[in-house]
């Protein structure tokens, strides 16, 4: 089986699963337009708000409110690109 068809299996799957492993249809990017998650300027996008918000993280002092906040969105944004990663589409 081809890496193509394998991933559009997988991508098929997760979508399909009973748990709806928060795995969105479409991502916004920062430019505004809107893409297929899973793709590789999903993959990208994500990739440039992990970098912008780790320098905007590191801008804050330590044990504060501001660097909590930085550090709660790029948990999440990992989180976001992992997954992108697992169903990206070549």
């Amino acid at each position: 089986m081809d890496n193509i068809r394998l991933r559009h299996m997988i991508r098929q799957i997760l979508q399909e699963s009973p748990t709806k492993l928060a795995v969105p249809d479409k991502h916004l990017t920062m430019s505004g337009k809107m893409v297929s998650f899973g793709t590789k300027a999903c993959t990208l996008d994500l990739e440039h708000r992990i970098e912008d918000a780790k320098h905007h993280r590191d801008c804050c002092p330590g044990r504060t409110d501001a660097r909590e906040h930085y550090n709660g969105l790029l948990k999440i944004l990992r989180r976001q690109l992992r997954a992108s990663r697992k169903i990206e589409q070549p």
